[in-house]
């Protein structure tokens, strides 16, 4: 295939080819292209691994989750929900702009002093400290139950998801983040009765994939932020089949 400032005449390919303005490539490199094109103007992935900020193309800050557990958890509408952190950050400040209240744990104390100074002005939002073993622990101090409980702090992945299942609401979220890297935090999660679906992909900010598990309760029904779902994702075609996305064939 060709790509460039003109259009190939056919049986005069070899003087396509030596044009300095056009490009040879195959099909596959071209899509490649393509969709590294969709990674760095719809994602934003480029500019913020430049400045070492998760965030998204509008400056919006995100959470180091994979993208496809990000755009999953974006559809939905958390106003009235709570949420509880194990390790704060920008996702600390993705969930403070969405939900009803945000409680946050650190266990580094720097970090913590730099997070509490980005939330300090918001009513719904709390960061506080804990160190060493008391860190998993600290949950069960909050007052009643979270509907979103994240498991992405420094260490002690396995006792804060052992902690999370107790004060998860009926019909909540556990988020493990690296589950790949925790399996047996995974597996104990869903042994607990809870549906574990894998968010497989690349995060922000990083050159690899990882996997941010969702541990659904049985009964999870969070309102839908926008009007269906699934929503459109980054970088999809805007499109709808009309005739196939309802009642269509007639029995023989």
């Amino acid at each position: 295939m060709f790509w460039g400032k003109m259009t190939p005449e056919k049986g005069k390919e070899d003087v396509t080819r030596r044009h300095p303005d056009v490009l040879e490539m195959s099909k596959g490199e071209m899509f490649l292209a393509a969709c590294m094109q969709v990674f760095r103007n719809a994602y934003g992935f480029v500019e913020a691994t430049n400045e070492g900020l998760a965030k998204d193309s509008q400056g919006n800050p995100l959470p180091l989750y994979t993208y496809p557990a990000i755009e999953y958890l974006q559809q939905f509408d958390y106003r009235e929900k709570r949420v509880f952190e194990f390790g704060s950050g920008a996702s600390t400040l993705f969930w403070m702009a969405r939900a009803k209240q945000v409680v946050s744990i650190e266990n580094n104390p720097q970090w913590h002093q730099f997070v509490s100074q980005q939330t300090a002005d918001n009513d719904n939002a709390s960061v506080l400290l804990a160190q060493g073993d008391s860190f998993p622990f600290t949950l069960s101090d909050q007052d009643g139950e979270f509907d979103v409980i994240v498991v992405d702090g420094g260490g002690y992945r396995y006792d804060c998801a052992a902690q999370a299942v107790s004060k998860l609401a009926k019909g909540g979220v556990i988020i493990l983040d690296n589950a790949d890297w925790h399996h047996q935090t995974a597996a104990f999660l869903k042994q607990q009765g809870l549906l574990q679906v894998d968010m497989t992909g690349f995060k922000p900010c990083e050159s690899h994939t990882s996997t941010t598990s969702l541990f659904l309760h049985r009964e999870f029904d969070f309102p839908v932020a926008g009007d269906r779902q699934p929503a459109f994702g980054m970088g999809a075609k805007h499109l709808h089949s009309s005739d196939w996305d309802k009642p269509y064939a007639k029995k023989p």
